[in-house]
């Protein structure tokens, strides 16, 4: 019995020193641990390519400049020609297709126009004031995404007023024409959006001479004369791709 309690006291008391010293170490242990974390998986997306196969319309303003020859129906057809320059307001609408990236596409244009000038020739001075001009134009252009290079041309239309006038009497005659021409031209549109796009955009006008009557007190009888047209437009343009 003596042995067997000694043995019993001495098993207690090295279990009691066990479980102390795992409730010890089991915290330590515990506060050591690194949470795992988990780590993003990169994105493979990859925004589609921009296209440009559409309808499309737009508005936009812009600068014109450029001269008038102008025969003065009051100095015996003398030549003259105006400087003009002014402000432009326009308007297009377009379709444009894209196979690769080759684009190809049609485009009507119209620009309210406040350009003129004058100038004194050896008697009288002359004016020239246009106040539209029209396209109807092909474009072709190469798409780099959401860039786009094209040049265009085609058919070009023009409306302008033209005035003689007398320097020392102030009497003057009148004239205005319809002008047919040929336009080329060229720019770079971005696409902001799906659906909007930002351009800017020169065209050059040219408009042959063109005879016509001029009217007014200063002629007896309806008087001959002619003016031509030459236009440089550089305009900036918003579009709304459908």
């Amino acid at each position: 019995m003596r042995w067997g309690g000694i043995i019993g006291g001495v098993a207690l008391a090295a279990l009691g020193s066990l479980s102390a010293s795992l409730s010890e170490s089991l915290p330590a242990r515990a506060a050591d641990m690194t949470p795992v974390v988990q780590r993003p998986v990169p994105s493979t997306y990859i925004p589609a390519q921009f296209w440009w196969t559409g309808f499309y319309m737009g508005a936009g303003i812009g600068d014109g400049w450029g001269s008038a020859p102008f025969m003065d129906p009051l100095n015996n057809a003398a030549a003259a020609s105006p400087s003009i320059h002014g402000l432009l307001v326009s308007g297009v609408a377009g379709i444009n297709y894209q196979f690769s990236s080759v684009v190809v596409g049609v485009e009507g244009d119209f620009t309210g126009a406040f350009v003129k000038g004058s100038v004194i020739d050896a008697a009288n001075s002359v004016e020239a004031k246009v106040f539209w001009t029209a396209s109807i134009t092909g474009r072709l252009g190469w798409a780099i995404d959401r860039l786009l290079i094209y040049g265009k041309g085609g058919v070009g239309f023009d409306y302008d007023r033209d005035t003689a006038t007398v320097v020392a009497s102030g009497a003057s005659v009148l004239g205005t024409a319809n002008h047919v021409g040929w336009t080329v031209g060229g720019g770079a549109e971005y696409a902001i959006t799906e659906h909007w796009t930002a351009r800017v955009e020169y065209d050059y006008f040219k408009f042959a001479s063109k005879a016509f009557p001029f009217t007014g007190p200063a002629a007896v009888a309806p008087v001959g004369g002619g003016v031509a047209i030459n236009l440089n437009e550089i305009k900036g343009i918003m579009a709304y791709k459908f």
